[in-house]
């Protein structure tokens, strides 16, 4: 009478992670990473996949990311003050916040999770265009220059 095959969604594979960045560590500066990138501490900068990886991004609760955003999949429970670019599948669970436009092809997306921004769904035939990268050195002179 009730069936136990319930119908999920497309899932991530979460075994991938090479690198990590703690709670207690803060990076300033732009990052590229392959494989996986779990981050809970804070980034102010860009993180960036290598292009034609198969990338997986796993933002915990208490991280924040503050710059331009891409990987293949993401899973996004803390904060971006940014453009986010996912190539495949996005997962933004119950703490996500971004705070910035979000271009994906697969979108998940918990009660309690919350977008400030444009979303927009990329064409499955089309590669994903990532626009240039502007360093975060930039963007912080820029702001400075800017009268308050």
């Amino acid at each position: 009478m009730f069936s136990s095959n319930k119908k999920k969604g497309p899932q991530v594979a979460v075994d991938r992670f090479s690198s990590l960045l703690s709670g207690n560590l803060a990076l300033v500066g732009d990052l590229e990473f392959e494989e996986g990138l779990k981050v809970q501490g804070r980034i102010q900068g860009n993180v960036r996949h290598k292009p034609g990886t198969q990338s997986l991004l796993a933002l915990g609760a208490e991280g924040r990311i503050e710059g331009c955003v891409s990987s293949y999949d993401a899973l996004i429970d803390g904060t971006i003050v940014g453009d986010l670019y996912v190539e495949h599948l996005l997962e933004l669970h119950s703490n996500a916040r971004v705070i910035g436009n979000i271009h994906y092809r697969q979108l998940s997306m918990e009660n309690g999770a919350s977008v400030d921004g444009k979303l927009t769904r990329l064409d499955e035939q089309r590669p994903l265009e990532l626009p240039a990268p502007e360093s975060h050195r930039a963007r912080a002179g820029a702001e400075e220059a800017e009268p308050a």
